[in-house]
């Protein structure tokens, strides 16, 4: 399954501790197995997303959670939930619609 977080970086906390966090969270030895990391991209304004595959809800909780421990204070907010292509998305929104077109 895929998921997108959204996050936001603490903007009070100083440089040097967030490059030290960042350095340990994105390092890939935190990670809790049978969760990968496809992308994670940063704006200048210190948000950004992260997309992730795993095989459940519950490994994803663990990777965000791991985030946490590994910086506390790093993240101003997160949003976690599961993603999939628009191109898929839309597909089944058009069967929806059909089906509700036939009642």
């Amino acid at each position: 399954m895929l998921f997108l977080s959204y996050w936001e970086l603490n903007e009070s906390m100083p440089a040097e501790q967030r490059m030290q966090i960042t350095r340990k969270i994105t390092s890939g030895g935190i990670m809790p197995k049978g969760v990968e990391i496809l992308r994670w991209d940063i704006t200048p304004d210190g948000w950004g997303i992260t997309l992730l595959e795993a095989k459940s809800a519950a490994d994803i909780d663990a990777a965000v959670a791991i985030w946490r421990m590994a910086g506390p204070g790093f993240f101003k907010s997160t949003r976690t939930a599961p993603a999939q292509p628009i191109q898929e998305a839309m597909s089944k929104y058009g069967d929806l619609l059909n089906s509700l077109a036939s009642l």
